[in-house]
């Protein structure tokens, strides 16, 4: 038999999340309802919902110019796995900073010789 799965949510609650947000940027619930094209009744209904949809929680993230989703993944535990790529721009910064050393060292060279004659 199937048993369906359930999230244990623990203490989480975004509603506590986002508004924790709005009081401490001191924003507006009334110029972000406006924003979002809802009433102010609905952004103090998300204030008190422990848990919206991912469309409203992707809605909020770019009417305030803040990643809720990253808030949210933080306090998953760090054994959880992502599909995220792994960061390789260091790498590259590097092998670049690799080759500018090596050409800086050959102009070097060639400095020397021409001030040795």
């Amino acid at each position: 038999m199937k048993t369906k799965y359930t999230a244990n949510l623990g203490d989480f609650h975004f509603g506590k999340l986002l508004k924790n947000y709005i009081d401490t940027k001191k924003i507006s619930k009334a110029a972000l309802a406006r924003k979002i094209k809802r009433n102010d009744g609905n952004i103090l209904h998300y204030q008190k919902s422990a848990t919206l949809q991912i469309s409203i929680v992707h809605e909020l993230s770019h009417a305030l110019k803040h990643n809720f989703f990253m808030d949210i993944a933080v306090q998953l535990p760090v054994t959880y796995s992502v599909n995220v790529p792994p960061d390789t721009s260091k790498d590259e910064h590097i092998a670049q900073l690799e080759q500018e050393v090596a050409l800086l060292k050959a102009e070097k060279q060639v400095l020397i010789e021409v001030a040795k004659r």
